[in-house]
């Protein structure tokens, strides 16, 4: 590796990190009503993520109820709908629990909260998966949240799935909750593609630029922007250790790095660095031999100078001839 290279790397990472927002003492310093707004944002996607967490815990003990299993065996439609409204009630604050047959999914628009293709999409998942909670038909009349699991028999094959939907109301008023005075907040939703903003919250005017914080919620696909009034920017102060630790920590690791790759480089190739040194070595060597002897010419002598004490008397005597 050509070292200078090398040398102009290290100077040109270190020279990137002194000039990285969040790099001088000025920029680590986080205002107070920043550290609240995390505080709340990041208490509050803990609090979604636990609640949905207890919701498929509650759904995967229905999904292996034996009667459950059997019903579904037997393609007994009547039992699979006492069993759901059964299993409404065993599970607090849901809409409504539907239980499919594998094979046998079907859109459902009469009943409410609807099951459209989003919703047999989850079902259909869950046979081979443990999808996470969704929203579904969020800008409708039958907003609600989708959880599923699958129904397995006892040869772990999957049979059938158990759906139970929640109210979405419930979500925005979690967050409606909050004190938005000075920050804004945006509800998300990523499936396929940029995410979908499900509900905002608080002073629209406050959201410039990207969002100060992203709080992905878990055992969902959600997450939760915020944007304060402040000015700093609280994701390197959430996410990043004490600055300037990181850099050095950073920089340190780069030069590591750096000369384990040296070394390797001068082990696979040890030739260039010996070519490299005889080389050196006979320059030297030139040029030393080059200032004890001044006057002396290859092939022949300066002007002036006797150069008969160089050459052999055989060599003498050919020259003398040639001059005569």
């Amino acid at each position: 590796m050509n070292t200078n290279i090398y040398n102009n790397l290290i100077i040109f990472i270190m020279l990137t990190m002194m000039s990285w927002p969040g790099y001088s003492q000025d920029s680590s310093e986080v205002t107070v009503g920043d550290k609240k707004a995390v505080e709340l944002i990041t208490s509050l996607g803990t609090r979604i993520g636990n609640k949905i967490q207890d919701y498929f815990v509650s759904l995967e003990a229905l999904a292996a109820n034996e009667a459950l299993i059997a019903a579904i065996q037997n393609e007994d439609n009547i039992k699979l709908e006492e069993l759901s409204t059964d299993f409404q009630t065993r599970l607090p604050d849901s809409l409504k629990v539907r239980l499919y047959i594998q094979g046998k999914e079907e859109p459902d628009s009469v009943t409410t909260p609807a099951c459209g293709f989003a919703c047999i999409a989850i079902v259909r998942d869950a046979y081979k998966d443990k999808p996470v909670a969704e929203a579904l038909l969020f800008r409708s009349a039958d907003a609600n949240i989708t959880l599923a699991r699958g129904v397995h028999n006892q040869d772990g094959k999957a049979i059938g799935a158990i759906v139970a939907h929640y109210s979405f109301n419930q979500l925005k008023e979690e967050i409606s909750t909050l004190t938005a005075g000075s920050m804004f907040i945006e509800l998300r939703q990523r499936v396929a593609g940029p995410p979908v903003v499900l509900h905002k919250h608080g002073d629209k005017n406050i959201k410039q630029g990207a969002a100060k914080k992203i709080v992905k919620i878990p055992h969902t696909r959600w997450s939760i922007a915020v944007w304060t009034s402040g000015q700093i920017a609280i994701e390197d102060y959430i996410e990043l250790p004490e600055l300037p630790w990181f850099y050095i920590i950073l920089a340190i690791t780069v030069l590591v790095v750096g000369i384990v790759v040296l070394i390797i480089y001068r082990i696979k190739h040890p030739g260039a660095a010996k070519k490299k040194t005889i080389a050196a070595q006979t320059k030297a060597t030139f040029d030393n031999h080059e200032q004890d002897n001044p006057t002396l010419i290859l092939g022949g002598g300066a002007k002036g100078v006797d150069v008969s004490q160089y050459l052999k008397d055989s060599d003498i005597t050919n020259l003398k001839k040639k001059l005569e």
